[in-house]
């Protein structure tokens, strides 16, 4: 009997309303369910792709900011040493110093060498063959000196005399050689410059007392009707370069290094053996196809792409395995010197440099697992998590990591916009190139954990006397370079003073005590509203290369 206001439609069909019913709910959790294991896939193949590009221009803006640092240190390595030489070729021909009195070529020598230490030797040699030549024993502090003396004119002992001095020039040796045939019109780099106006370069090679690379700069002398008459010059050795890439950490086991276009390498942070014998027994540089280990391997692939290696140039990078190990590499040119140029090379696991990309990408799936089992609101939350590995990055790519100033590149990209702003509104702009006076010398006796204390405390010195308008970066190495907005030649000249008094109204406070410290500047204003930093900087440079010369610790305002 059916009871009132049940049919037998509704007694019949109401389980199979609550199957259909149970059916849809479990078709919408279904539903749920695959929607949240694709957004979990789609986040996690997106955050994967998006790891991997960040770890590409993370690895790529590593490599990239030690090449340009690099670059930097080596071009002003070698443009001191050729502005010695010019100069010395300046005080000959303007007859400050007279090139028939050896003794007096060898005082001037001496003295250059003692501030100049990338410099190895100086020299000069005379049309008619006479000889004066002036080298430091070591780089150690307080070593002496050598000097060769060649009078063409004299015959037998009195030919030829060596000297020996201590580090306050005292004579401690001297004795002659009348065995000496040498006569500098017949070295290379008198035959390169007799016939050029400018400074001119020697191939890099084998240095026969050191036993390491190196290379020579020198210039003609010549008389009031242009006639040559001598040749001087410097002898750069390599070594301090090297020197220079052991602070450059790429990782854990990475390096940087230097080659020439011909293969041979000039600099290493950890090779120190760049000699080798060639088939007639002559002395020269090991090329890349002869190191060991991860070099070999280096070598051997870039010259594959590049058998001649003045066809790179472009940044170059690669990516291989070598012992169950992933690596990556990058190759820059570096400098041209004459029809040849010197490249730069680096090198690193990949999985030193992605560490940290790594790590947080593992974190990223296994909080990825979770979410298919939470709501998509999770998934929000796991996407924040993963964007903080890129900010830190690209912060990072901004910042120099020891001071927290702005690196390099963003200087420029800023400093171009705020000239061309500048500029626009009819404002002048000035800029102060900042160099750490004698700051190789602090890195040499106290290490370089100690330098990084006086670079950071001269970096907050120089910060407390900018404005919150100013713009400050570290340059490279101990350079700093500063863009002062609305600010002329003259008032950027004041503030250039005050930043001068800052770092050396007191000694800095080191690990080792108390180091004096001085800098020098240079200031320039800029000539041009429409964003030339370059430019701007430039002529700062040249100020501040004056001031150098002028004895440190100053002012020189680039007009």
């Amino acid at each position: 009997m059916l009871m009132p206001g049940n049919t037998e439609h509704d007694v019949l069909f109401r389980p199979k309303r609550a199957t259909q019913k149970h059916r849809l709910l479990f078709s919408l959790l279904a539903l749920l369910i695959v929607i949240e294991i694709l957004t979990v896939l789609v986040v996690l193949t997106s955050q994967k792709y998006a790891a991997d590009r960040a770890l590409r221009a993370y690895t790529h803006e590593l490599l990239q900011n030690v090449v340009d640092e690099t670059r930097e240190n080596a071009a002003s390595y070698l443009r001191q040493a050729q502005d010695s030489v010019s100069l010395a070729a300046g005080v000959l021909q303007a007859r400050l110093l007279s090139t028939t009195q050896a003794d007096g070529m060898e005082r001037y020598f001496l003295e250059q060498l003692q501030v100049l230490p990338q410099v190895d030797s100086l020299f000069f040699g005379d049309s008619d063959g006479s000889f004066v030549f002036s080298k430091r024993i070591s780089n150690e502090p307080g070593a002496g000196f050598l000097s060769k003396i060649i009078r063409n004119g004299q015959q037998g002992r009195d030919r030829v005399t060596l000297l020996q001095r201590n580090a306050a020039f005292e004579e401690i040796n001297i004795r002659s050689d009348p065995n000496d045939t040498f006569d500098p019109r017949q070295r290379p780099w008198f035959s390169l410059a007799q016939y050029s106006s400018e400074a001119v370069w020697t191939e890099p090679y084998i240095f026969f007392t050191s036993q390491q690379p190196g290379l020579t700069v020198a210039r003609a002398v010549r008389d009031a009707d242009g006639e040559v008459r001598g040749v001087i010059g410097a002898d750069i050795e390599l070594s301090m370069l090297s020197q220079f890439l052991r602070t450059q950490r790429i990782g854990q086991s990475g390096a940087a290094f230097i080659v020439y276009s011909d293969g041979s390498l000039l600099a290493h942070p950890t090779i120190t053996d760049f000699a080798q014998r060639s088939a007639d027994n002559k002395l020269r540089l090991k090329v890349l196809d002869e190191l060991n280990g991860i070099m070999a391997k280096v070598g051997s692939r870039l010259t594959q792409r590049f058998p001649d290696l003045l066809a790179l140039n472009f940044t170059h990078f690669d990516k291989f395995e070598l012992h169950d190990t992933s690596y990556v590499s990058m190759f820059v040119p570096l400098l041209h010197q004459g029809d040849n140029q010197w490249i730069m090379g680096v090198y690193a696991p990949e999985d030193e440099l992605a560490r940290t990309i790594r790590k947080g990408q593992r974190q990223s799936i296994v909080l990825g697992i979770a979410m298919s089992l939470l709501t998509v609101t999770a998934a929000i939350v796991v996407g924040l998590i993963v964007m903080r590995p890129i900010s830190t990055l690209q912060r990072q790519a901004h910042e120099d990591p020891l001071t927290g100033l702005l690196n390099r590149r963003s200087f420029d990209e800023i400093a171009h916009r705020r000239i061309a702003d500048t500029g626009a509104m009819g404002e002048p702009v000035s800029a102060i190139m900042i160099d750490i006076d004698f700051f190789k010398p602090i890195n040499d006796e106290y290490g370089h954990a100690v330098g990084d204390e006086v670079l950071l405390a001269v970096a907050r010195r120089i910060g407390r006397g900018l404005s919150n308008h100013d713009l400050l970066s570290r340059h490279g190495g101990e350079e700093f370079a500063i863009l002062l907005p609305a600010l002329d030649l003259e008032a950027g000249s004041v503030v250039a003073e005050r930043l001068r008094d800052l770092v050396a109204s007191e000694p800095i406070k080191t690990s080792v005590g108390p180091i004096h410290v001085t800098i020098s500047l240079g200031v320039a204003e800029s000539t041009d509203r429409h964003g030339n930093v370059a430019e701007l900087l430039d002529r700062a440079d040249q100020g501040l290369l004056s001031a150098k010369r002028n004895g440190r610790n100053c002012v020189v305002a680039f007009a």
